[in-house]
C-alpha cells in the first residue's frame, strides 16, 4: 500500500469508526455487528502503526466511545473508564498470557474469569457510603450525570451497607435489560405502534437516556458491578477480594466467577462459560479474563484506551443457513413499507426461525438478498432474527430480486418515497392496515388502556367497515360488537364498558394514542401538564410549543401539522362529539411563590448545582424551565461555557443571572 493509499484509508476509517462509536454509544442504534466495528477498528490501528504520521491525535483507537450527551450535565471521571481490548480467538488470549508473564517475569500471578455482560457501562460515585454521582462512560474520561436515572434501580443502593466502606469510590459496572423485561418491553412498543428495540442493549442505552426517572422507572432495568476507579480508604490484594467486598456493601455482582490458575485452565472455563450463556437472565457475548493479583496492575500498565491486565474474549454469535422463500411487505401505523423475510423455518439460539426483518429496500440491494436465496440468519443480541449475509456462491440461478411494489399491498393506493427517507410509504390515509395499526396504537396500555381491544377484534371492525376512525369506536353497539367472530354478548358488554372508561383517562393519554409524529408517552405528559384541554393545545403555535422544556423544533412542527390536518380534524370533533374530551394536569403554582409565572432556561455548567437541581427548585418556586430561548423567556440561567443560548438571550435582551442571583431570587 503506497502512502497516499494508506492516508485516505485512514481518514476513511476514522469516518466510519466514528460514526459508528455515535450510533453505538450515543444514539443506541448500532447497524453493524460488534464483530465487524472491531475488525474497522483494529485495520485501523495496524495502519496507524505502519504509517504513524497519518495517526491523528484525537483518533478513535486513542479514545473510548461517543461524546457525552447535551442534555445531561457533563460529569469528569476522577479515574478514567477505559474500554477492554477484545479478542475472538483462543491463540490471541494466549498470547496476552505471553505478554502478562514477560512484563512480570517470575511472579505469580492468577486469573479471575467473569461473564461479559451486553450492557451500558456505568459508574456509581460514593462518599461515605452515601451515593453521590452516578454516570455513563461517555468518552472516557467525561460522562453524563444520570444519578437520578440510576437511583430509580432497585438494585442500586443508595447507602452502603457495612462498617468496612471506604471513604470514597468510584464503582464500576453495567446496567442491562433482562431477557424476559425486554421481550415484554418490546411487546408493549409493538402494541403502542412504537419501533421494537433492537436488542437488550439497545433498550437499556435508550432508557438510561430518557430526560424524566419516571420513565426509566418504568422500565425493567438492574445492574452488575465488577470493577472500581477511584479508591480511597480501602484496599484488595486481589479482584477476587474487590468482589467480595462490593456483595457485601450490597451491590449486585456476578452470582458466578472462576479463579483460575493459569491460561489453559482459563480458556477451558472460557468453553464451560460458552455452554452456560442461555442459562443467564441477561444477554452475555463472551468472557473477562483478568488478573486476579491487583498489585500487579501498575506495573502491567495501560495503553491509552485499555487495561494490559485484562482483556475481553467475544463468542461467535450463533448462525444458522436456512432458504428465504419469498419476501412480504408489512403496512405499518404510518404507512411505511417494510419488507419481511420468509424463511425455511430453522432452529437458532435456543428457538425456532421463521421470519426475518429486511429493514427497507436499500438494505435489500446492499445485501443483494433475492428470493430463493440460501441465507445465513443470526438473532441481534441474541433476540430478534435477522438475515446477516448471503450465500452468494450456492445460487442456482433460479433466485429471483425482489422489487418493492408501486401500489401498497393493503389497500391498492399510491405509493411514494419522500426525499431524504430510505422508507416507502402507502399515501392513502384511508388504508386499513395503516387504519389497524393507528387503532392499535390508540387502545395500547400506554395510551387509551381500551382493554380487550385485541388484534383480531380490530380486525373485524376495521374489515366490516364498523370502525373507519378511532373514533368509531365510541359509536359502536352491543350488537355490533356481539355479532363479530368469538364475541358473546358478555365479552361484547365488557368491550363497551372499556371504551366508555376510556373516555374518563388524563389528557396526556388521548395526546400519547392519536400517533403525532416525534410524541411518545412521555412527550405526551409534558404537553398535559402545560395545557389546560385539548383545544388550548391546538390553538398553540409553533414558537410556543417550542418554548416548552422537551418540545422540540420538530415535535413543535408535527404538532402544528397534525392539528391543521382537516382528516385529524375532523376525527378530533367527533371523538369530543362523543364524550371523550379530556383535561389536562396544568398545576397551580404554591400560593406566594417566588417564581410564580416566570420562564426560566438553563444553560452551561453552574458552580454548585447541577442543571437539574437548579430547575427542581425553580418549579418547586412556581416557575417554568424551557430548553429554548424565546422572545416569552423571561430569564437565561449561565454557567461556565454556555453556548448559543446565552448568545440569542442577549440578541433578544433576555435577562441573563448568574446562579448567584437566582439563588437570591429563590430566598427572596
Amino acid at each position: 500500500m503506497t502512502s497516499d493509499q494508506a492516508r485516505r484509508r485512514v481518514e476513511q476509517l476514522t469516518r466510519e469508526v466514528e460514526r459508528h462509536n455515535r450510533l453505538y454509544y450515543e444514539e443506541a442504534a448500532p447497524e453493524i455487528s460488534d464483530r465487524d466495528f472491531d475488525a474497522l477498528l483494529r485495520e485501523l490501528e495496524e495502519l496507524e502503526a505502519a504509517f504513524p504520521q497519518f495517526a491523528a491525535a484525537d483518533s478513535p483507537t486513542r479514545h473510548v466511545g461517543g461524546q457525552p450527551l447535551a442534555a445531561f450535565a457533563s460529569v469528569a471521571h476522577v479515574v478514567p473508564m477505559m474500554s477492554l481490548a477484545n479478542t475472538y480467538s483462543m491463540s490471541e488470549l494466549r498470547e496476552f498470557d505471553a505478554r502478562v508473564r514477560r512484563t512480570l517475569g517470575a511472579q505469580n500471578y492468577t486469573y479471575l474469569l467473569e461473564p461479559k455482560i451486553d450492557g451500558v457501562a456505568v459508574s456509581l460515585r460514593y462518599e461515605s457510603g452515601r451515593l453521590t454521582l452516578g454516570s455513563t462512560r461517555g468518552d472516557g474520561r467525561t460522562g453524563d450525570d444520570i444519578t437520578q436515572n440510576l437511583k430509580t434501580l432497585r438494585t442500586i443502593p443508595v447507602r452502603l451497607r457495612g462498617k468496612d466502606l471506604p471513604d470514597a469510590v468510584e464503582i464500576r459496572g453495567e446496567v442491562f435489560m433482562p431477557r424476559a423485561g425486554f421481550a415484554a418491553l418490546n411487546q408493549e412498543r409493538q402494541e403502542a405502534g412504537l419501533d421494537a428495540f433492537a436488542n437488550p442493549r439497545n433498550a437499556a442505552a435508550g432508557s438510561l437516556k430518557q430526560l424524566d426517572p419516571r420513565v426509566v422507572a418504568e422500565r425493567p432495568l438492574d445492574a452488575v458491578f465488577y470493577g472500581i476507579g477511584q479508591l480511597e480508604g480501602a484496599q484488595f490484594k486481589t479482584h477476587a477480594d474487590l468482589l467480595s467486598a462490593l456483595k457485601r456493601w450490597g451491590l449486585p455482582t456476578h452470582e458466578r466467577v472462576w479463579t483460575c490458575t493459569d491460561i489453559d485452565e482459563a480458556l477451558q472455563h472460557l468453553e464451560e462459560l460458552h455452554q452456560l450463556r442461555h442459562d443467564f437472565p441477561f444477554e452475555i457475548d463472551g468472557g473477562v479474563l483478568k488478573v486476579n493479583e491487583r498489585g500487579l496492575y501498575e506495573e502491567l500498565g495501560a495503553t491509552s484506551k485499555s487495561p494490559r491486565w485484562a482483556v475481553a474474549y467475544k463468542y461467535e454469535p450463533e448462525q444458522a443457513e436456512t432458504r428465504l422463500r419469498t419476501i412480504t411487505v408489512q403496512v405499518g401505523r404510518t404507512g411505511v413499507l417494510t419488507p419481511v423475510a420468509e424463511l425455511e423455518p430453522v432452529l437458532l439460539s435456543g428457538s425456532t426461525v421463521s421470519r426475518a426483518t429486511l429493514h427497507n429496500e436499500d438494505e435489500i440491494a446492499r445485501k443483494d438478498i433475492r428470493v430463493g436465496d440460501l441465507v445465513v440468519v443470526e438473532k441481534a443480541g441474541e433476540i430478534i432474527p435477522a438475515v446477516v449475509s448471503v450465500q452468494t456462491e450456492k445460487r442456482t440461478g433460479a433466485e429471483t430480486r425482489f422489487v418493492m411494489p408501486d401500489t401498497c399491498p393493503a389497500c391498492g393506493g399510491p405509493v411514494a418515497r419522500r426525499e431524504g427517507e430510505v422508507a416507502v410509504r402507502c399515501e392513502n390515509s384511508l388504508c386499513p392496515a395503516q387504519l389497524k395499526n393507528t387503532i392499535r396504537y390508540f387502545a395500547a396500555r400506554g395510551a387509551m388502556d381500551i382493554e380487550g381491544l385485541g388484534e383480531s377484534l380490530i380486525d373485524q371492525l376495521v374489515d366490516r367497515g364498523l370502525v373507519r376512525t378511532v373514533a368509531d369506536l365510541y359509536r359502536l353497539s352491543l350488537e355490533e360488537v356481539a355479532g363479530l367472530e368469538r364475541m358473546a354478548e358478555k365479552s361484547a358488554g365488557n368491550l363497551l364498558d372499556a371504551i366508555e372508561k376510556s373516555k374518563g383517562h388524563p389528557l396526556w393519554r388521548l395526546l400519547s394514542g392519536l400517533g403525532i409524529r416525534h410524541i411518545g408517552a412521555q412527550s405526551a405528559r409534558t404537553l398535559a401538564a402545560e395545557f389546560e384541554d385539548l383545544a388550548a393545545l391546538r390553538a398553540a403555535d409553533q414558537e410556543r410549543l417550542e418554548s416548552i422544556q422537551d418540545i422540540g423544533p420538530k415535535a413543535a412542527e408535527s404538532i402544528v401539522a397534525f392539528f391543521r390536518a382537516p382528516h385529524n380534524q375532523a376525527v378530533l370533533e367527533s371523538l369530543r362529539a362523543a364524550g371523550v374530551d379530556p383535561k389536562g394536569e396544568v398545576s397551580s403554582p404554591p400560593t406566594g411563590a417566588a417564581l410564580a409565572g416566570k420562564s426560566f432556561v438553563l444553560t452551561g455548567t453552574l458552580p454548585t448545582l447541577t442543571r437539574e437541581q437548579a430547575a427542581e427548585r425553580i418549579r418547586a418556586a412556581g416557575g417554568k424551565v424551557t430548553s429554548s430561548v424565546s422572545k416569552k423567556t423571561d430569564f437565561v440561567v449561565a454557567g461556565e461555557n454556555a453556548g448559543s443560548k446565552f448568545e440569542k438571550a442577549e440578541k433578544l435582551g433576555v435577562a441573563i443571572l448568574s446562579e448567584e442571583a437566582l439563588l437570591k431570587m429563590l430566598d427572596g
